[in-house]
């Protein structure tokens, strides 16, 4: 069985993005311990799933580049209105 052609416009894929870096930064800034691990991980992969369709993808190996790197570059290269991205470089704050 053959699967349905899927079309989705450019500005939804905007929107998640968008929704998914920042839940990201949420995460990396406000979490710690498992539930750290697992949001970050759940998070990531949402996020390479849709970078996918975007015809884009990190490599590490391939790159050298971070992922904080690579999530600005998204940011930068596609416009998105992640204003909290620079905040991924700052240290994590001690609660």
């Amino acid at each position: 069985m053959e699967v349905s052609t899927i079309q989705i416009s450019s500005s939804n894929i905007r929107e998640v993005i968008t929704t998914l870096i920042n839940d990201y930064i949420r995460i990396e800034k406000n979490e710690t311990g498992l539930a750290y691990q697992q949001l970050s991980y759940f998070k990531r992969g949402q996020i390479n799933i849709i970078t996918k369709l975007m015809g884009e993808e990190w490599d590490f190996e391939a790159t050298g580049q971070c992922y904080y790197d690579f999530l600005k570059y998204l940011v930068e290269r596609y416009e998105l209105s992640v204003w909290k991205i620079n905040d991924l470089f700052e240290p994590k704050s001690k609660k």
